[in-house]
């Protein structure tokens, strides 16, 4: 919202921009007169320097005004340029935040100039404040952990097609890997096609399991196992199904995975000298439990050194890692699930951290075997409550610039060591509660199904 400084007749100007990616930016300039009367105007501009040169004059007459968009892509940092430049400033809405909003106003319509009538509107639902862009160096580490992130989900997809395909092709092949993915991938490699496995040398076969597992026994039964199993899928699918076709398959998803594994290995890679580039060896937040070289640079590259939320709750919100609240009348539903706002490769890291910190902390290892003792908690929603208080240390420790301190249960300062004895030995979760909460949380996705 803009109060135009010369123009009494003016009383206020809102400014929503539908960024578009292919297409052009939609802007609606909604003027509201002393009088109550709103006037409307929209253009289009295409996302060239031409077309942001003439956003930025169109905007020009109304110097300090905040316009309001959705973080489309990276077109977000072109339009806050553009902006600038023209005197102005831009602000970003969520996309769900938007869509919500739209459906109260418009319903189930929804095209480029309703989405930027409805950003001008933003202003008067939600506080908004300028955009603070992170710097070059900054914004790069982040969209370097972000590839990393979505390279690690396609990665996981790549392994579970090629798990999918062994479950119902040779499962039992699958069963004799005894769960070395190190080994099934090795034994793929070289055999994808189970006539050729099933026809190997044993030796052939016990010296490429051997060198993919170490220190457990009875490698050359296992490399039998392997061979008999994939000799009785073949009779067993004879005439039935094309092996060669089978084995293409295989190969194929192999294939994927090694793919996604080097690209993965690059993007970790780049993301490591960034984080290198601005915070060195990080002594500071590698202090905290759970955090190592994986973790660190996602966490920095969106935290920063944490000034830019005024409190550790604001960071825990920030990574949607707070519970959702829902109330209506009498009725209060307070800690509901977690709201999962902010970036989604922010929380996987702060979840990953917390899976680690609670094995090494005694504090966050007793709040996690209280959840799951004491509230019948599962293991991923009790990590995910550890993860909530892993953002707000991690908060306090980047704003106070100050090393993490492990201390017991009681609050007494104690060594790493010491603190992981205890964590390991003093908070264990029994195994039977562990079952327990497994077999709750099958039985609760089985219910799902029948719904």
């Amino acid at each position: 919202m803009f109060v135009h400084p010369t123009d009494p007749a003016l009383a206020r100007v809102q400014v929503g921009i539908d960024a578009a990616v292919v297409a052009d930016h939609h802007v609606t300039i909604r003027s509201t007169l002393s009088d109550g009367q709103v006037q409307l105007s929209r253009f289009h501009v295409p996302p060239t320097i031409a077309g942001l040169s003439r956003l930025g004059e169109r905007l020009s007459v109304f110097p300090g005004v905040v316009a309001v968009a959705e973080p489309t892509s990276m077109t977000w940092l072109g339009l806050h340029v553009a902006l600038q430049r023209a005197g102005c400033d831009l602000s970003l809405v969520g996309t769900r935040h938007s869509a919500r909003l739209r459906g109260a106003i418009s319903g189930k319509l929804k095209s480029d100039v309703i989405d930027a009538d409805v950003l001008s509107l933003a202003s008067d639902v939600f506080a908004l404040s300028p955009l603070d862009p992170p710097l070059p160096a900054e914004l790069a580490l982040r969209r370097a952990v972000v590839r990393r992130g979505k390279l690690v989900i396609d990665g996981n997809r790549a392994r579970r097609r090629l798990i999918s395909l062994a479950r119902w092709a040779f499962p039992d092949v699958w069963t004799a890997f005894a769960g070395s993915w190190p080994t099934a991938i090795a034994v793929l490699t070289r055999w994808p096609d189970l006539r050729a496995l099933a026809a190997a040398r044993r030796s052939s076969v016990t010296a490429v399991v051997a060198a993919h597992t170490r220190g457990v026994p009875g490698v050359a039964e296992r490399a039998g196992a392997i061979r008999v199993a994939a000799a009785a899928w073949v009779e067993f699918w004879d005439g039935r199904l094309d092996l060669e076709a089978l084995a293409w398959e295989t190969a194929e998803h192999l294939r994927d995975i090694t793919i996604a594994s080097e690209q993965i290995e690059r993007a970790t890679t780049q993301a490591q000298r960034y984080w290198a580039g601005l915070y060195g060896d990080d002594p500071l937040l590698l202090s905290l439990p759970g955090m190592g070289p994986m973790t660190a640079p996602t966490i920095r590259a969106f935290l920063g050194d944490g000034t830019r939320f005024v409190s550790a709750k604001a960071a825990a919100s920030y990574a949607g890692l707070t519970p959702s609240t829902w109330s209506s009348g009498t009725v209060v539903q307070p800690s509901r699930a977690i709201t999962k706002e902010g970036p989604a490769v922010l929380r996987l890291a702060f979840y990953q951290a917390a899976n680690g910190a609670r094995r090494v902390d005694p504090q966050l290892a007793a709040y996690y075997q209280h959840l799951m003792v004491e509230r019948g908690h599962c293991h991923t929603q009790a990590t995910v409550a550890v993860a909530r208080k892993l953002v707000e240390r991690t908060w306090t420790v980047l704003t106070r610039g100050q090393p993490y301190q492990f201390r017991d249960a009681t609050g007494q300062a104690v060594t790493r060591t010491v603190a992981k004895d205890q964590a390991r030995h003093d908070h264990a979760v029994p195994d039977d509660v562990r079952a327990r909460a497994r077999a709750r949380s099958a039985a609760t996705h089985r219910s799902k199904l029948t719904k």
